[in-house]
């Protein structure tokens, strides 16, 4: 139990939800290719060898100067932070949508929440001007009602204020909206908000880290989403991604 909180594995849905904030990175879209093949052009570029991915992908989550000075500490050279961050700015602008897609059949789920007037967000800590990109690049944008990125420290997740001021874009009390997303870092960002947790289990960050922070649901793939919100969802995948 989470707070009186079930933590479901079995999904029980909760008529008090009316709005979701998704995370976008391992949560409404895949795009580690693009990251890491940004990140090692951009380590290259001031000459340092390039990462793999699978380490890569750890270090993802808690904004693009973080994943540099991660990078930047596994080449024990963190003097070139700064100029490793302003390579991988330049780097990741031409790489952020080459192979970036939706995950399997969340437009299918979006449509459904949308179908059911559930009102919906996006808030990443990616640089704010690379989500408006994917967003439109992805033509999402009648699914949101607004969508931001990494703007200030102070706002990045997993800090409540950006969260907060979605819900009041959505009109909806912070207690009746969800935050989806694959990372801790969500998780966290859920709590300190007072909005509740949805955590998804095929992006960057593994089942047995995300079950450590007890979210209040944690879902195997995106259709059992809009279930948690009391939304039809029968048999149909028709295969759109």
């Amino acid at each position: 139990m989470n707070n009186g909180r079930m933590t479901c594995i079995k999904h029980s849905s909760d008529q008090s939800l009316r709005a979701i904030i998704f995370d976008l990175d391992g949560t409404l879209v895949d795009s580690l290719n693009d990251i890491v093949n940004a990140l090692n052009e951009a380590l290259g570029n001031i000459g340092f060898a390039s990462v793999d991915r699978a380490r890569i992908r750890t270090w993802i989550g808690d904004g693009l100067p973080a994943l540099c000075r991660r990078a930047v500490a596994h080449h024990d050279a963190t003097h070139t932070s700064d100029q490793l961050l302003a390579e991988a700015r330049r780097t990741y602008d031409a790489h952020c949508t080459r192979t970036t897609h939706l995950y399997p059949n969340m437009l299918k789920t979006l449509d459904l929440l949308s179908e059911a007037d559930i009102a919906m967000s996006v808030l990443s800590n990616k640089p704010d001007a690379f989500v408006d990109r994917i967003i439109k690049h992805l033509a999402l944008e009648k699914y949101f009602i607004a969508w931001r990125g990494y703007l200030t420290e102070d706002e990045k997740k997993p800090a409540p204020s950006a969260a907060m001021k979605l819900a009041k874009k959505m009109n909806t009390p912070s207690e009746c909206v969800a935050i989806v997303g694959d990372s801790c870092v969500d998780i966290e960002t859920a709590r300190n908000a007072n909005m509740r947790s949805i955590a998804v289990s095929w992006g960057l960050e593994t089942r047995e880290k995300i079950l450590k922070k007890n979210p209040d649901w944690l879902v195997k793939e995106p259709l059992e989403i809009p279930k948690i919100f009391r939304v039809e969802v029968g048999d149909l995948t028709d295969g759109r991604s």
